[in-house]
């Protein structure tokens, strides 16, 4: 029988009727199966009329004192039980969450935004709480968003420029506010960075969508200048190696800058104009809202037990609205 043939059979049985239907095949009688549920001999005796008609089986034939099963009925006989346990299992509440022995990998659409600026910290969390979840990190693309809402990926990290489906749940994680990275010998950057100066350097421009102007650009013809953007890269990893080898100077995200200056010894500077703070947003699948493991995971990210010194006071200042 094929499995929509199953469930077709299945339509018109009240599940309500398994444990009677076990406690009918065990006892072999009706005065029995009422004593062992609690309930009146009457109210068996309708069970066992309503499964024959469901099932299109006498399942138990009277038998002098007692009644026989049928071959049907001896096979439910042995199959049912175990049957009944699994559906007791699968429906009863889910059993509290354990991070130290929990087997789980979840899998993360992303650029490598974030794996710079969140990964470190939260791989180091994970090791030291949650030994047994593995992270699958790949990158984001345009298919993603369908996987997101089928459930096949966990989470999305990314930009709140990004065109999400209002099914998703989502959350912003912090802002974070747009830094300039140089190395510390640079000829032509020794103090603070005037707005001239800085229109004269050569910029290096990181567009993960290809785009030729940034929020950058965008602000500086609003005022009536312009930049030389001597090379655009794809990447935001590949940002603060050019930075450290070159007279380029990039103006990127403050969690990336200062994991630049962490790892490559490179200068962080405020921008000499007002731009806008980047929105960090996490979403993930409706179906995972309730799920023990995935609310654990999130409560911690969101909570910035994962996160660095910086990305943490990003955070507090979302919550105090700063």
């Amino acid at each position: 029988m094929s499995g929509r043939e199953s469930l077709a059979s299945l339509r018109g049985l009240n599940l309500n009727l398994l444990p009677a239907l076990a406690a009918l095949l065990q006892e072999r009688s009706v005065s029995g199966a009422a004593a062992r549920m609690n309930v009146s001999q009457s109210a068996m005796s309708h069970s066992l009329a309503k499964l024959r008609e469901v099932l299109d089986d006498p399942l138990l034939i009277p038998a002098g004192r007692t009644m026989a099963p049928t071959p049907r009925a001896e096979r439910l006989a042995s199959s049912l039980p175990p049957l009944l346990s699994e559906l007791g299992r699968a429906l009863t509440a889910p059993v509290e969450f354990d991070p130290e022995t929990a087997e789980l990998q979840l899998r993360i659409a992303t650029f490598d935004y974030f794996e710079l600026a969140m990964l470190p910290e939260l791989l180091a969390f994970l090791a030291r709480h949650a030994p047994g979840i593995r992270l699958s990190v790949e990158r984001f693309e345009p298919r993603s968003v369908q996987r997101l809402v089928a459930g096949e990926i966990d989470f999305v990290l990314g930009g709140g420029t990004m065109p999400m489906p209002a099914v998703l749940m989502q959350r912003t994680l912090y802002r974070d506010p747009f830094r300039v990275i140089v190395r510390k010998d640079h000829p032509n950057v020794r103090g603070r960075l005037s707005l001239e100066r800085y229109v004269e350097l050569d910029h290096l421009l990181v567009s993960i969508e290809g785009q030729a102007l940034g929020a950058v650009d965008r602000a500086l013809a609003a005022e009536g200048r312009e930049r030389r953007v001597a090379l655009r890269v794809p990447h935001f990893a590949a940002a603060p190696l050019v930075v450290r080898g070159s007279d380029m100077i990039c103006t990127i995200a403050g969690t990336i800058a200062e994991r630049a200056k962490e790892l490559h010894d490179l200068r962080v500077l405020r921008p000499p104009l007002e731009l806008p703070e980047a929105e960090i947003i996490a979403w993930w699948p409706r179906q995972h809202q309730r799920d023990p493991a995935r609310r654990w995971f999130r409560e911690r990210l969101f909570g910035g037990a994962m996160a660095s010194p910086w990305v943490r006071k990003r955070m507090r200042a979302l919550e105090r609205g700063a």
